[in-house]
């Protein structure tokens, strides 16, 4: 496994990603929410094979309590980085005191579940209807509180649209984002934020990798706004058999070569697909060609298919 170091943490370059874990989740995951012992057998096998980062939300489900119940039981929990997330109301955004309670709450029920007495990593959980511009309004304010209170140590903010990241490089309190990037959605770096970033020695945690899976539905099952997908899926395909790479391989290849991410952080209903993910990263690079034509061929996929939050619109 490869780690990089930053503000204190040495983070795993792959972080389990938890959400299917406490939710039935993945437009391609027809297998459901894993029981209570596959997904101890799924959190077992992240860190035996040296996954030290496990991803995961107030509003996963159960997902907070089984990682909890795991570490207490295994004692593993000062061996790993939690980084986990809270999400503010839009209709508190307005009012500051709501906000600072409502995200306190979050942040302390979140403590309880997890078994800790202070969160690693602690992002917001943007929505996408939520105006960047008065969510930053409040939000520092209230991280440097929660840090001063030692509730958190690092915080940051997950984001929809890679554009939102800008604000969050003006604010020396956030050290860590979660940020959409894959094939489709080159947008982080094509606008130089994810340079940025590295510059400024940000936490990078790229998800959506495969897409939510999109990436591997057959076009038959491509439905509505999804439909239109086809033919990017189809040229994807072809670049994996010109490069003798599955589609897996070409997308993870793909975020793994992008300097400045820290962590992909990856889903997995099963042990057997998080040794999976964790094969990927023996991976070839991706042969220049190849990556020229990624680069090319997919810079401006239509945001609907690349953003998962406007699939049912």
């Amino acid at each position: 496994m490869e780690y990089q170091e930053l503000r204190g943490y040495k983070f795993s370059k792959l972080a389990l990603g938890t959400v299917a874990l406490g939710l039935d989740y993945g437009i391609s995951n027809n297998k459901g929410k894993p029981g209570k012992s596959d997904s101890s057998d799924i959190l077992a096998t992240a860190l035996s094979l040296g996954i030290n980062t496990i991803d995961t939300a107030r509003d996963y489900g159960d997902a907070e309590l089984l990682i909890g119940d795991f570490l207490k039981r295994t004692a593993n929990t000062a061996q790993v980085n939690l980084v986990t997330k809270f999400r503010i109301g839009k209709e508190n955004l307005l009012n500051p005191d709501k906000v600072r309670a409502q995200v306190y709450d979050s942040v302390k029920s979140s403590l309880h579940f997890l078994g800790l007495e202070r969160i690693p990593v602690c992002l917001l959980h943007k929505t996408m209807d939520e105006p960047m511009g008065q969510v930053m309004r409040v939000l520092p304010e209230i991280f440097e509180s929660l840090k001063e209170d030692g509730l958190i140590d690092l915080a940051g903010i997950s984001v929809n649209h890679p554009d939102e990241a800008e604000e969050f490089l003006q604010h020396p309190v956030m050290d860590a984002i979660q940020v959409p990037v894959n094939v489709f959605d080159q947008r982080i770096v094509v606008n130089g934020l994810l340079a940025r970033m590295q510059l400024k020695k940000k936490i990078v945690f790229a998800r959506s990798v495969f897409l939510q899976g999109l990436f591997f539905v057959p076009k038959e099952n491509l439905k509505g706004k999804l439909a239109a997908a086809g033919p990017y899926i189809d040229k994807l395909k072809e670049l994996a058999l010109q490069a003798d790479r599955s589609v897996a391989e070409l997308a993870f290849s793909y975020v793994n070569g992008l300097e400045g991410i820290t962590s992909i952080v990856f889903g997995a209903v099963s042990a057997k697909q998080v040794e999976e993910n964790v094969e990927l990263l023996r991976a070839m690079p991706i042969p220049d060609e190849v990556k020229k034509s990624i680069n090319e061929l997919f810079t401006d996929v239509p945001e609907v298919m690349i953003t998962p939050g406007l699939w049912s619109n």
